[in-house]
């Protein structure tokens, strides 16, 4: 494990408590720390796939409190709409990503789009799961773009435990 990726462990370790709880700004602060590591991801957590992103667990804390992954983003690919059951920090390591935000208000039958935030290389930002936050993050440019994610779940609750999957708007 390199240096860079062992500072990004150690911060995250720092800022997730036991209770499930995690400290917002020392997440933060851990994921735009090591943003600017050239040599935070592998070789193998850089590959791309030609039809749909790609995600690589990168780290899984033993005590299963949060899980590192990196999203691999090839031109025009894109999450479907989703909220978290969990907290998540997000920093864009390599590109450019579009993150597409929406609310579901009652009688709605899918989510309704309110926004649209452009990040790039060095942006991060936190959502505390549980609380509303409904997004979709897409590459809209023509390169690939890296993505870092924190989860608060450990590695076996990455497919079930993360996300709240809504029908795509029209």
């Amino acid at each position: 494990m390199n240096t860079s990726l062992q500072k990004l462990i150690d911060g995250t370790t720092a800022a997730a408590l036991a209770d499930g709880a995690v400290k917002p700004q020392a997440l933060l602060s851990a994921i735009s720390g090591s943003l600017v590591d050239l040599d935070l991801l592998a070789e193998e957590h850089r590959i791309s796939k030609p039809d749909t992103y790609t995600r690589h667990l990168v780290y899984a804390d033993p005590n299963g409190l949060f899980s590192i992954l990196a999203l691999v983003w090839g031109p025009g690919q894109g999450s479907p709409v989703h909220g978290h059951h969990t907290w998540c920090g997000v920093g864009v390591y390599s590109g450019e990503l579009t993150e597409r935000f929406f609310r579901l208000s009652p009688g709605d039958a899918q989510p309704v789009e309110i926004r649209t935030v452009r990040r790039t290389a060095g942006d991060s930002c936190f959502d505390g799961g549980r609380d509303g936050v409904i997004h979709q993050i897409v590459n809209l440019s023509d390169s690939i773009a890296t993505s870092i994610h924190i989860y608060g779940v450990g590695a076996d609750k990455i497919t079930t435990g993360v996300n709240r999957i809504y029908p795509m708007p029209s």
